[in-house]
């Protein structure tokens, strides 16, 4: 703090407090004596013009109204996600049926020959042209036997079997088709033969008997099925098989 002599203008420094708000001082250069006063620094307020608040804050949406909207928001949302989801499997249903329809006629084919041949006839063609034979007749030929002979020189081939009706329904026994293959499996003879038979009730059995001399000596094997309309009463050679009429039925 510094302080000025009022008579010949002399300053003195004193330290901070030293005056305390009034203090008797003496200037040393020429004796003037005074009293020091300290100055206190005055603010003054000035008192702005009060604003009038309301007693209440008013938003602009109250808390109820949004909470509707928030909840009709996530309404929106959810009928949104149902919507697509029912969307979503409406189509995977119809991919489903889809597929259904397309592998179901193929696994009918391949599981119920008889039945899609049944219904649809001219199928039977199609299963023919991949080598495919279909029982069509509710008939099953069982228990085969070959038989070789020698009479009056010449080898006779015998062979035996039974036909058994396989259905529910009485079946009239078609002809039968008979061939003889070499090692390779390729025919080399081949003839029919109307067994003569009544038709079958369910669950009955009858058999059949047919002879051929001096067969093929390349023969190897013999295959035997129902005669399709265009092979009955056909052979590959002029010489006819001799046929012996099957035994009654059983």
């Amino acid at each position: 703090m510094i302080v000025t002599c009022p008579s010949c203008e002399t300053s003195y420094r004193l330290p901070p407090g030293a005056v305390n708000g009034a203090r008797a001082m003496t200037c040393r250069s020429c004796g003037h004596h005074w009293k020091e006063m300290d100055l206190i620094e005055t603010i003054e307020i000035v008192e702005s013009k009060p604003r009038n608040l309301p007693a209440v804050i008013e938003h602009e949406e109250s808390a109820e109204v949004e909470a509707r909207r928030l909840s009709s928001l996530a309404r929106e949302a959810e009928e949104r996600y149902l919507a697509i989801r029912a969307a979503k499997q409406r189509r995977l249903r119809n991919w489903g049926f889809f597929g259904a329809f397309a592998v179901l006629p193929f696994l009918a084919a391949a599981l119920l020959p008889e039945t899609v041949v049944g219904a649809v006839p001219i199928s039977l063609k199609a299963y023919q042209a991949v080598g495919y034979d279909v029982n069509i007749y509710g008939l099953d030929i069982r228990r085969v036997e070959r038989q070789h002979a020698i009479v009056e020189g010449k080898r006779i081939l015998t062979l035996k079997g039974d036909i058994s009706n396989i259905s529910n329904d009485t079946r009239r026994i078609p002809w039968l088709r008979f061939a003889l293959v070499d090692a390779t499996g390729k025919e080399i003879y081949n003839w029919t033969l109307d067994t003569g038979a009544r038709p079958l009730r369910a669950g009955e059995t009858t058999g059949f008997v047919t002879r051929i001399q001096a067969p093929p000596e390349a023969a190897q094997n013999v295959k035997i099925r129902f005669a399709r309309a265009n092979e009955i009463g056909s052979d590959t050679q002029n010489e006819q098989p001799s046929l012996t009429p099957p035994p009654p039925a059983k």
